[in-house]
């Protein structure tokens, strides 16, 4: 068979062990694209602020700022000319424009610079990963063997040859802008989570498109792995190319699909899970009785979201990550934050069902955001049930920009705390919401953005703060009972 490509990805990492792991080479398209560069925004340095502080106050004279700021004429005629006026953040007489006082204010959008680099489309599904990267991470074989099929050679020490599984091109390549730009959305919710951001809080980077550059793409292959669940939560996961996280639902479900007509890959899984249904007739019957052994308990407990995969996927997972930890006198501080991730991750689920379910258009709001003071305003207003919104709730969305609201109105694809002031405007819109049946005292919706902000400091590997088992726990069932509020109209 014609080899897909001849060119291999590996990004170092944390694997799984040699034991319970098979390496896998997933082939891709890698498309050449220009996409935001969030560590280069349009922002003020001490200078720039400086005088755009003293412009704002009425000194346009570039001698008087000089004189103010102790700086060289020249250098402020340099930073008038050269980064506040092309900014358009003053005019030409040095006055402050509407988009300077917004800057100062703390008000206007981030826009992010671009940068060139590759988005990536799964040549198994079609899908867009939600992956970006600057480079390609190549690496050559070490040799090839009597099938012409390469190894390679990692740890130059122990000289030990990894022979990845070639997994095989199922779609031809497809440009889709607007799938792209969604994966673009879920790469940054994943880099911030990976990295302990406040993912809740950070502002909104705006950015039109990303452009793709050349009509073609590369053909490589990215090195994964398909390894043992140990927590036994899913019995077997596929790892994150890019290493952001430990493993990646998006590669896991073509990989169930690809399993289920490929012998060969069911004797991979058979090697790591030898003790499951042993007696299976075929490779179908074999992966889709792993998949029943799964799903038999989420489906006996919770049987109205049956037709709902998100929820009832963060559900088995929060509630398997439940039952260990309460099964544990001591737990790892890891674990503990796996159980937060996913709370967050159910509640999120449902709030993404409940605005595609219950639409809205945006409000009729100016492009501009709004202060922290205008966003309480706001909030103050909107009714659940006919009263009014809770002052801690208020205070706890006051931070979300104008722009996160009407992007998860939009596409969803926002974080908990911006879904949820989305379904609040919904809501006050719409007398049928099921916010109105189940009422504010039952809703306790500050209690999601509380489960959010400890998520948030115990979740995110570069937090450093370590999460308390009891809490952890009340949390996780707190987000169990909320699903559960709307199980009549799933």
């Amino acid at each position: 068979m014609v080899m897909f490509s001849e060119r291999y990805c590996h990004v170092p990492g944390v694997n799984p062990t040699a034991r319970n792991r098979q390496d896998l080479l997933w082939p891709v398209y890698a498309w050449k694209v220009l996409y935001p560069d969030e560590r280069r925004r349009s922002t003020l340095n001490l200078f720039q602020e400086t005088l755009l502080g003293l412009a704002r106050a009425g000194v346009h004279d570039p001698l008087q700022l000089a004189a103010l700021t102790g700086l060289d004429p020249e250098l402020v005629r340099f930073i008038i000319g050269v980064e506040l006026l092309p900014g358009g953040w003053v005019d030409n007489l040095n006055r402050v424009t509407k988009k300077g006082l917004q800057l100062l204010d703390g008000e206007e959008e981030v826009r992010a610079s671009l940068q060139a680099g590759y988005a990536f489309q799964d040549a198994v599904s079609g899908e867009w990963l939600p992956r970006f990267s600057t480079q390609l991470s190549e690496i050559a074989p070490s040799g090839h063997n009597d099938r012409n099929r390469p190894f390679f050679v990692l740890d130059r020490d122990s000289g030990h040859k990894r022979q990845p599984f070639l997994l095989h091109q199922k779609v031809h390549a497809s440009l889709d802008p607007d799938r792209m730009m969604r994966a673009h959305r879920l790469y940054r919710r994943d880099v911030g989570t990976a990295g302990g951001e406040r993912g809740d809080t950070q502002a909104e980077v705006v950015f039109d498109t990303i452009e793709c550059i050349g009509d073609t793409p590369e053909q490589v292959y990215l090195w994964c792995e398909l390894y043992r669940d140990e927590s036994g939560l899913d019995r077997w996961l596929v790892s994150d190319p890019f290493r952001i996280k430990r493993a990646v639902p998006w590669l896991r479900k073509p990989f169930l699909e690809l399993a289920k007509a490929n012998e060969n890959i069911v004797r991979l899984m058979q090697r790591l899970l030898p003790e499951v249904v042993p007696n299976a007739q075929s490779a179908e019957e074999w992966m889709e009785r792993i998949e029943e052994m799964v799903a038999v308990e989420i489906d006996a407990s919770h049987p109205y979201i049956a037709h709902h995969e998100l929820i009832r996927h963060h559900l088995a997972r929060l509630l398997r990550l439940t039952e260990r930890v309460e099964g544990q006198k001591r737990s790892h501080p890891e674990e503990l934050g796996a159980l937060m991730s996913e709370a967050a991750s159910l509640l999120e689920a449902v709030l993404q069902w409940l605005l595609r379910k219950w639409t809205s258009s945006s409000p009729d709001w100016p492009n501009t955001n709004w202060s922290r003071q205008e966003a309480k305003v706001e909030l103050a207003a909107l009714r659940i049930g006919g009263a009014g919104i809770d002052s801690r709730l208020v205070d706890a969305l006051a931070g979300q920009k104008r722009s996160v609201i009407k992007a998860a109105l939009r596409s969803q694809e926002q974080p908990l705390k911006g879904l949820l002031a989305a379904t609040l405007f919904v809501a006050n819109a719409e007398d049928r919401h099921p916010y109105h049946e189940v009422g504010a005292d039952a809703l306790q919706l500050v209690r999601l953005t509380e489960l959010t902000n400890y998520r948030n400091k115990v979740g995110g590997h570069a937090s450093g703060q370590q999460a308390d088992r009891d809490e952890s726990l009340g949390h996780a069932r707190f987000a169990v009972q909320w699903m559960a509020l709307f199980k009549r109209l799933y």
